[in-house]
């Protein structure tokens, strides 16, 4: 559920999840969410639906909530 990216300093930092990324699970307190009539799984700010990859469950990241 942490997502990083490769700094010009060759350090890495943790980054926000991008839109159409895909993990095969999500942290045990992901909270699910209804946005227009459909669920959506939620973790921290990040919004996640389930999608099929070669028949395999996959969650991928929609975008952010905005506060």
């Amino acid at each position: 559920g942490i997502f990083y990216s490769k700094a010009a300093d060759g350090q890495y930092k943790v980054i926000v999840p991008p839109a159409g990324a895909l993990v095969d699970s999500l942290p045990d307190d992901y909270e699910m969410v209804t946005l227009d009539g459909n669920e959506y799984y939620k973790v921290d700010d990040s919004v996640y639906k389930v999608v099929l990859n070669d028949g395999k469950p996959y969650f991928e990241v929609m975008g952010q909530l905005m506060s």
